[in-house]
């Protein structure tokens, strides 16, 4: 399992989940970073896969049950999305983005992870 680390795009999501929005590019690649936006029961996060990279870094992202996140991955390669705990899955294709609306009813955390290769790109802690 990947270390998670604390890096200023993480930051921004988490300040910010409960905020308009945040979105920035990753200065080292200039690929996008994660953006978040929304107020009430709908959130969004973008994620971009290059490689093993994922981006931003994998952090947790706070759901309160009932409210729903709208997760928009973009990866590099194909490859399967799947969500635990709201046992949803979806088929990423190369460059091609992704959406998983993922709706919080029971409290727990929840990893979200790439299958090939295995790769976290958050866990979601529904409240």
């Amino acid at each position: 399992m990947p270390v998670i680390r604390a890096l200023s795009p993480v930051v921004c999501v988490l300040a910010l989940l409960g905020a308009a929005g945040c979105s920035s590019s990753d200065p080292g690649t200039g690929a996008p970073a994660a953006s978040v936006s929304g107020t009430g029961a709908v959130k969004r996060l973008e994620v971009t896969i290059t490689g093993t990279t994922v981006t931003p870094a994998p952090a947790q992202v706070d759901l309160p049950v009932g409210s729903t996140l709208e997760l928009v991955v973009t990866s590099d390669h194909d490859d399967e999305l799947h969500a635990h705990g709201f046992d949803q899955e979806a088929q990423l294709k190369a460059g091609q983005p992704t959406t998983l609306r993922l709706t919080a009813k029971d409290a727990g955390l929840y990893e979200v992870e790439t299958h090939d290769p295995a790769l976290t790109l958050l866990t979601v802690a529904v409240r």
